[in-house]
């Protein structure tokens, strides 16, 4: 786990909430309406900056071909766990975020199993919203 990267902006205020999209139906339990801990996962190709979030259900989905719906979280809950979390914005897009300082589960055992402690708290304190596809309205 590194600090922040620089190419990353302000960190989000506590009383925001921020939006994760489910790029897969992994991410979500429909039966019991539940985040599962894939949601929260780091991987190789998000490493560089963090894990994506939207400050809006449009914005979280933006960037996907497709989603099997989304969840919120307050961004204080995140910043309020013991691992060192930070929401900054995306300077390149004020409707984009990312959670930064999470651990990779391909580093070691030992990143996995705090990579995985980090993903159950982060589903468990999540709110899902919808398991069905969320197509954001037309502008």
């Amino acid at each position: 786990m590194a600090g922040a990267p620089v190419n990353i902006g302000r960190t989000l205020n506590d009383d925001v909430h921020v939006f994760r999209a489910f790029a897969e139906k992994s991410y979500r339990d429909r039966k019991k309406n539940k985040v599962r801990n894939f949601a929260y996962l780091l991987r190789d190709e998000d490493a560089a900056d963090g894990l994506s979030v939207g400050l809006s259900p449009g914005a979280a989905v933006r960037d996907l071909q497709t989603n099997e719906g989304y969840c919120k979280i307050m961004v204080g809950i995140i910043h309020a766990l013991p691992y060192g979390l930070q929401v900054r914005i995306d300077p390149e897009d004020e409707s984009h975020a990312f959670i930064c300082n999470l651990p990779l589960l391909t580093i070691s055992d030992q990143t996995r199993e705090r990579a995985m402690l980090i993903a159950n708290e982060l589903a468990r304190r999540s709110v899902v919203i919808t398991c069905d596809p969320y197509i954001p309205p037309a502008a």
